[in-house]
């Protein structure tokens, strides 16, 4: 299978793949999709939540594929958080139509490592898959004609301090709660604030903050 830089992956025996909470004819759509790659993946259907949480706590999955917005969107980036907690080495990629760019953020931060629009052709799914196992992000998003991949480009130039702040700020703590827990100066944290402000291309704090339930996680 060729990715995007033209290089060759195998997925090795026994890749382990999870379909999680999505309807059975999108279940059925991405499966016929990843045998038909000739890829030794093992495929398996896990309607429930509590039954793809159980599979992450009995370990030997590699990648979930889900979609963030079933049944809400707090709800998913809660079901991704824990779905980290239990097998941090997990890959998790969203398949789905994202409605918002602070979404895309929210979710990148849940620890979604890959994000593929449910309008790209099963190919472009397929090789997201390849890449996404191979420690790759893929942020495949709209239709080829409208692609959003600039937009979202900002997330990948924030170190990983400013990711932990742009969470918090996320959750609508202040910069002194945020400094407390990060055990550094609120004038530290209003500076990371203001990096991220500028490599997200956003003007004011408020729009960092999460469309889901500031609380719910």
């Amino acid at each position: 299978m060729s990715l995007r830089d033209g290089t060759e992956w195998n997925a090795p025996v026994g890749v382990k793949v999870v379909v999680a909470g999505l309807s059975p004819l999108i279940s059925l759509g991405i499966t016929t999709a990843l045998l038909r790659s000739a890829q030794p993946y093992e495929i398996e259907h896990a309607e429930q939540r509590e039954t793809a949480l159980e599979l992450a706590r009995r370990g030997g999955v590699d990648l979930f594929i889900i979609d963030p917005y079933r049944p809400t969107l707090g709800d998913g980036l809660d079901f991704c958080q824990q779905l980290k907690r239990l097998s941090p080495a997990v890959y998790l990629l969203a398949f789905c139509d994202f409605r918002t760019k602070h979404d895309f953020t929210f979710c990148y931060l849940a620890g979604i490592d890959s994000f593929v629009s449910s309008q790209e052709r099963p190919e472009r799914l397929v090789s997201a898959v390849g890449a996404t196992l191979k420690g790759r992000h893929e942020w495949i998003f709209g239709t080829p004609g409208d692609r959003r991949d600039a937009e979202v480009g900002g997330l990948a130039e924030l170190t990983p301090r400013e990711l932990e702040v742009l969470w918090m700020v996320s959750e609508r703590y202040t910069n002194e709660q945020i400094g407390g827990f990060l055990s550094i100066s609120q004038y530290t944290v209003k500076n990371h604030v203001a990096a991220i402000l500028r490599k997200l291309g956003v003007k004011r704090r408020s729009e960092l903050y999460s469309s889901a339930d500031p609380r719910h996680h």
